[in-house]
């Protein structure tokens, strides 16, 4: 089957991110949340990399009349449909900002929870965003960081390799290769981290979680992986190169998956910690 390749403006990225990345993806890790970080039952919550709002609005359920939640999100549009979201919920308590993460618009110590999502964010980026998380919550108060830690996606590292190999290209390409492989933290590197940051009694949790598709073409084409992934593995492959690897993934996903659904599975981590 033939790989169409499409560009997608900016409010069509959201709505993907809304209907198909906030229920397989983000869900995951805000129950990991919701399950092993007690969050305090009052006061001012940040939420860093809201997506469209939903754990933002459920936490917002949670203090209501007794807190507030205010989520912060890069993308205007992804920000424009939790705003609306809101506004349906008819909580007075949750407000939405465009802002980047590098440095946001409030004062030190603004907040007692700040919750940041760094599970789609480079690992170079991450000890940032973590800085930033420290500075903006009060002493005693709480951080917590969502992250993809090492061993995520290796099934599907290991079929990239073959398909890189079979074009000749391995060679050419496996110093880049073993850096994507290699370069997310390992959960005891992640809570080191945390603690060099300055956090006080860290504590993690990881959970395995699985995701299904039933071809090739539908695993690289589908909105997780075509969105967020897809465009960094592949940019150790020249351009021109491109589009023959992918079809040869599609091949090898099929001849490996043997009429069963093709899986890949990721190390769902959340740290978290006191200021």
């Amino acid at each position: 089957m033939p790989i169409l390749l499409e560009m997608k403006n900016e409010r069509e990225l959201a709505f993907r991110y809304d209907l198909f990345i906030t229920p397989d993806w983000r869900d995951r890790f805000d129950s990991l949340v919701n399950e092993s970080v007690d969050i305090p039952a009052e006061g001012r919550v940040l939420d860093v990399n809201c997506g469209t709002g939903a754990h933002s609005i459920e936490l917002g359920g949670r203090l209501l009349g007794k807190g507030e939640v205010v989520g912060i999100d890069p993308s205007a549009e992804r920000i424009e449909l939790a705003s609306a979201k809101v506004l349906a919920a008819k909580l007075d308590n949750v407000t939405f900002q465009r802002e980047l993460a590098r440095r946001l618009p409030f004062p030190d110590s603004a907040f007692d929870v700040a919750i940041g999502d760094a599970s789609m964010h480079a690992t170079n980026e991450i000890e940032d965003l973590l800085s930033e998380l420290l500075r903006l919550v009060k002493p005693q108060g709480r951080v917590v960081l969502k992250l993809v830690t090492r061993g995520s996606f290796d099934e599907f590292f290991s079929l990239l390799w073959e398909a890189l190999l079979t074009a000749s290209m391995i060679d050419e390409v496996w110093p880049r290769l073993e850096q994507m492989m290699t370069e997310r933290y390992t959960v005891s590197d992640a809570e080191l981290m945390a603690v060099q940051a300055g956090l006080r009694k860290v504590a993690s949790v990881t959970s395995k979680e699985d995701f299904s598709f039933e071809t090739g073409n539908d695993f690289l084409t589908s909105p997780l992986i075509e969105d967020f992934f897809l465009d960094t593995w592949m940019a150790i492959v020249p351009e021109s190169r491109r589009l023959e690897v992918r079809q040869s993934l599609v091949s090898i996903i099929e001849r490996e998956r043997q009429r069963a659904p093709y899986e890949v599975s990721i190390k769902a981590t959340v740290l978290s910690g006191i200021k």
